[in-house]
């Protein structure tokens, strides 16, 4: 599977730590300190995870010139939906005219982009489908709660949108999806009580925070090695890493566990928070323009719940 063009959406409003210092007392430097986050983007007023997929789609459609009447399979990614009904890939669906496209909402957490991938591969691999859309977005400060000492300063809101199909040797794709796995874990650690969201009680909380980290480095760790055993790689093959953007701290700790050189780590943190499943999407093509052809990357995410996915990707030109 090809991915032929892929864009992002940030919103303008941009939190930074001053404002969760004016919130919760605590340093403005606490704060990147313990996470490695300086800002984070806060979707406005009249935004919503329907609204930036949107918005993510119509840059795509705008940088690369793709036609989309062609698409016949629409996925939509998000553990914060603005309906749970009208879903996303619905709305997607809906504003750009894509008659007779399937239109899919799937939710893995974190985890959730790397499944919409996977999902797509199966539905172009089985010749379900030619063309896939896959949409990820996150509205995390529609549900957390920012004096949350925890875990409010934790979220951003982003969108990221990419085009996929079957893959053409020699094709006008820049990069070509090798493998892709993914995993539930739910049955490890505190599982479904380590992160939760309750729209009608506590919002978006995170009381395990510990049990979350933890078996996120370790998980993740598991999934890259795995991965690179499946391909016969070692870690020394891979240009980039993109690891899910949730704490600084987890990025550095799964690096070091699997001997990766800082300067071979790709890091959005720092100014966009954690953007939930958008984030290794958003990272990918904000280190994109570093690869050259022949260059192997891989996504690895962790997902409340717990779940966690991992990718292959080569750069093709």
């Amino acid at each position: 599977m090809d991915i032929v063009a892929g864009s992002a959406y940030l919103p303008e409003r941009v939190a930074d730590n001053n404002y969760f210092s004016q919130l919760t007392g605590r340093a403005p430097e606490w704060f990147e300190r313990a996470t490695g986050i300086a800002r984070r983007r806060r979707a406005g007023p009249e935004e919503n995870t329907n609204t930036m997929a949107i918005a993510a789609v119509a840059l795509l459609q705008e940088s690369s010139g793709l036609d989309l009447s062609d698409i016949d399979l629409v996925v939509g990614a998000s553990y914060t939906p603005w309906d749970t009904v009208g879903t996303m890939a619905h709305a997607v669906q809906r504003h750009f005219g894509l008659a007779g496209a399937k239109a899919i909402y799937l939710s893995t957490a974190c985890s959730s982009f790397i499944n919409a991938m996977e999902l797509a591969a199966a539905y172009i691999e089985t010749g379900r489908c030619r063309r896939a859309l896959i949409v990820a977005a996150e509205h995390n400060s529609l549900y957390a709660d920012d004096r949350d000492e925890q875990a409010g300063h934790l979220w951003g809101d982003a969108a990221t949108a990419m085009v996929v199909e079957a893959h053409v040797p020699g094709g006008a794709a820049a990069l070509r999806v090798l493998d892709i796995t993914s995993r539930g874990l739910a049955d490890i650690g505190m599982g479904p009580g380590g992160v939760y969201l309750q729209p009608r009680s506590a919002g978006l909380v995170m009381p395990y925070g510990k049990d979350v980290f933890q078996h996120a480095c370790r998980e993740m760790e598991t999934t890259a090695r795995t991965m690179l055993g499946r391909h016969g790689l070692s870690i020394a093959d891979i240009r980039l890493l993109v690891p899910h953007q949730a704490n600084d701290r987890i990025i550095t700790q799964i690096a070091g566990r699997l001997g990766v050189d800082d300067a071979q780590v790709a890091r959005t943190i720092h100014e966009l928070g954690n953007t939930g499943c958008a984030s290794t999407a958003i990272t990918l093509l904000r280190h994109q323009h570093l690869l050259t052809p022949g260059d192997v990357v891989m996504l690895v995410t962790f997902g409340g719940g717990y779940s966690t996915g991992c990718a292959l990707l080569r750069c093709e030109r």
